[in-house]
């Protein structure tokens, strides 16, 4: 990953961060993960107590320190008092820090081509190699089974107990983990001295929010943009695979004709023909791992990309890496 986020942490600086998490900012929004509303963050490399995220603005118009606020991951409260106002659903973030100690970036988003996912019942499924982070189950997390007595039901993540229950949906209870937890547990520590800890790692990358949209937790800014993209590359392809395959096999009706009724079929049901190819779990592990050592190359060509681009101005100072 590019040197300055978590690499070594003596080479990690804020002046870095801030360029970072900035230009993810603009890359999301610029593939289409984040529109006006949605957010990027990151844990502080200096105090893993604390993260920093835009504040309650557009991320394509985020552009310099300023625009940045630095929360407490216990209560999701800002360091400074006097903080310009921040996104309600910081929540959401604040809790996934809290749970998982190994997690620094985090990306919440109601990108359009993964809510279909989020209301059909659907399940969201990896059809290619680049999105084996998926796993073989993508969980849908429904808010409306966890409101506190009192609140509103707007569907936003709101306070620390809905952050807790989505936080919870990347490690149930009656999970027994696998593609992603067994990937991340092989991988070298990337913060602070956090020690790998398999049982402490989120089994999911990616937790569907019904009606909502989705959100993906990662260990830097870098694989957190990158496993947002891709889940969108996941969805668009599937769902282009199921209309391409329902329009070529549709569905065949089996069952005994009854003659005297008039030639109605009797005891009939419906055969699909067509099904999709997803990965098998091994294919899904392996196609994961080998795609973790070139998250650099998509990087790269994401910052030109916003680079070039008027619409995206990134103010803040480069590191003296």
């Amino acid at each position: 990953m590019s040197a300055g986020y978590f690499p070594k942490r003596e080479k990690v600086g804020l002046e870095d961060l801030f360029k970072g998490l900035v230009t993810a900012c603009h890359i999301l929004h610029h593939h289409g993960i984040l529109d006006a509303y949605g957010h990027i963050s990151v844990r502080s490399p200096d105090n893993p107590a604390t993260f920093w995220m835009p504040r309650n603005r557009a991320p394509a118009l985020i552009s310099s320190p300023d625009d940045l606020i630095e929360y407490n991951v216990e209560d999701a409260s800002a360091v400074e008092k006097d903080a310009k106002p921040g996104y309600i659903e910081r929540y959401i973030h604040s809790e996934i820090y809290k749970r998982f100690p190994a997690i620094n970036s985090v990306v919440h988003s109601h990108c359009r081509d993964i809510l279909p996912y989020c209301v059909s019942g659907v399940p969201l499924k990896s059809t290619i190699h680049m999105a084996g982070f998926l796993g073989n189950n993508v969980p849908v997390w429904d808010i409306a089974q966890h409101y506190p007595s009192g609140s509103k039901h707007d569907l936003l993540v709101r306070n620390t107990t809905l952050g807790a229950s989505l936080s919870a949906a990347f490690k149930p209870t009656t999970s027994t983990g696998f593609i992603y937890s067994k990937v991340r547990s092989a991988l070298p520590t990337q913060i602070a001295g956090t020690p790998p800890d398999p049982s402490r790692d989120p089994d999911y990358a990616v937790i569907l929010m019904q009606g909502h949209g989705f959100t993906t937790a990662a260990r830097s800014i870098e694989e957190a943009v990158y496993q947002a993209v891709y889940t969108k590359e996941a969805a668009q392809t599937q769902t282009k695979a199921l209309a391409v395959r329902n329009a070529y096999y549709g569905q065949i009706l089996e069952g005994k004709i009854d003659v005297e009724g008039g030639g109605k079929i009797k005891s009939a049901k419906a055969k699909t023909e067509g099904d999709l190819k997803y990965l098998s779990e091994r294919e899904l592990h392996d196609a994961w791992e080998a795609n973790q050592s070139t998250l650099a190359r998509p990087w790269e060509l994401w910052c030109r990309e916003v680079e070039v681009n008027p619409l995206y101005r990134n103010e803040c100072p480069a590191g003296d890496d």
